[in-house]
């Protein structure tokens, strides 16, 4: 779907809010020329200040692979693999506003795998218990 004209230069727009992804790795393929996609590096999930930061863009090319490191494996690896805060911006007044079309491959461990970091710094979790935990997060009961 295209973004809607009467959307274009209005505050606090976006194609995809802000977010960090909740499984171990994504793999982002996009179409060149289709924009968007920045994060916001120096800011993980168990920091999320954006004070000093910036939004950076992320190139949109048909010949490289955006991975995207999750809160699973940052949990996994100790916190040593953050996992950053990333949005897609809404277009720009004179930029493209046909749909953007990207494929997202999300990988994550089977619900039965034990997420245990090396040093401890995290209580063990099942993969799938963790999910849960990220997912309920969100929602109100």
């Amino acid at each position: 779907m295209a973004f809607p004209d009467e959307l274009l230069d209005v505050p606090g727009t976006w194609r995809a809010g802000a977010h960090t992804d909740f499984d171990c790795l994504t793999l982002l393929f996009q179409r060149e020329g289709q924009a968007g996609l920045q994060v916001l590096p120096g800011t993980e999930a168990v920091a999320p200040s954006a004070e000093g930061y910036a939004w950076t863009p992320v190139p949109a090319t048909d010949d490289a692979i955006t991975c995207n490191v999750g809160d699973m494996l940052m949990r996994w690896s100790d916190d040593r693999l953050p996992s950053n805060f990333h949005r897609v911006s809404a277009p720009a007044r004179g930029e493209s506003t046909d749909p953007r079309y990207s494929i997202a491959f999300f990988a994550q461990a089977d619900k039965d795998a034990v997420i245990e970091p090396p040093a401890g710094s995290h209580e063990p979790i099942t993969a799938g218990e963790f999910l849960l935990q990220r997912i309920r997060a969100n929602f109100r009961a």
